[in-house]
């Protein structure tokens, strides 16, 4: 375990987190913009971060077209699902199984059996958090129309397994071509940038429409989203895809945490048990509670 890299993880992802909470409590409409200027910055930074490798990378473009196909479609279809009459709270819940998703697809195509001690941690923290986030759900849309309600929630349990897929590609390029974390975090962002063209409009409108004190938090949330980004790939080069996948995992929860102390000045009983669940959970998972035998002590005969 890399520790020094899970507290930059942890600090970037939750600040950015943070940011976009208070972005969308002002402005629910920005979201398209956000994500189109964090693309743009880390596009532009990649430029001078690779330089002559930009036509030259490392890895084959054809293998990022997979990884960022991976990418895409859950992303669509996680945003896609409410129009699907979806609730929230439920889209939250399945969400927080990213973590056993993640390391059954790693179990059945690599056939790396999982110890013991990492399913049941990955299945402790998937039910705590899923408990935290119910509780900390402070809308419940009600299902009015039970087979878009059923396809919505089959695509939900399909973006588990194609996130997962998404991790286990990016592990298994760094395995096969080496580890360029900044050259595949310069492809990731610049190859999907022409999709934004398709809804120039509405960014415009934004941009004319967002108030002038949300710029300032805009721009807080863009390089925090950067150092985000950079750390989970950095982690990405050191842990395998199942465990980035459960420190994510626990950072949400921490996120979610935070953002119930902010937002609505309490925890209810629901934050409590999460956080015993999640904490149990992170200590099967990372084997804490195994009993390091001694060495038997050997005697040189004289």
């Amino acid at each position: 375990m890399r520790v020094k890299t899970i507290p930059k993880v942890f600090f970037g992802c939750c600040v950015s987190s943070f940011l976009m909470e208070i972005m969308m409590a002002k402005s629910p409409n920005c979201a398209n913009l956000v994500t189109f200027l964090q693309f743009l910055c880390i596009t532009l930074q990649g430029l001078f971060t690779i330089k002559q490798n930009v036509l030259t990378p490392n890895i084959p473009l054809k293998q990022y077209l997979l990884l960022i196909s991976l990418f895409f479609i859950t992303s669509v279809a996680n945003n896609y699902v409410y129009a699907l009459h979806v609730p929230s709270t439920l889209h939250m819940i399945i969400r927080s199984a990213s973590s056993p998703a993640s390391m059954f697809v790693s179990w059945f195509i690599k056939k790396r059996v999982p110890k013991l001690n990492s399913i049941l941690g990955s299945i402790i923290i998937s039910i705590g958090v899923a408990i935290a986030m119910y509780g900390g759900a402070s809308i419940v849309e009600e299902t009015r129309e039970f087979l878009p309600w059923c396809i919505g929630v089959f695509i939900l349990l399909a973006t588990l397994f194609t996130g997962a897929l998404t991790g286990l590609q990016q592990e298994m390029l760094y395995a096969k071509y080496g580890k360029y974390p900044e050259e595949m975090l310069f492809y990731t962002h610049a190859i999907p940038l022409p999709l934004f063209l398709g809804i120039l409009p509405q960014l415009h409108s934004t941009i004319l429409n967002l108030p002038i004190n949300l710029w300032f938090v805009l721009v807080l949330n863009i390089l925090s989203q950067f150092y985000c980004s950079h750390s989970v790939h950095e982690l990405a080069t050191k842990e395998t895809s199942v465990t980035v996948t459960f420190i994510l995992t626990v950072r949400k929860f921490v996120s979610l945490l935070i953002s119930s102390i902010v937002f609505k000045n309490s925890l209810t009983v629901y934050h409590v048990v999460g956080t015993i669940f999640v904490v149990v959970g992170t200590y099967f998972y990372f084997d804490f509670f195994e009993r390091k035998k001694q060495e038997p002590v050997s005697f040189k005969k004289n």
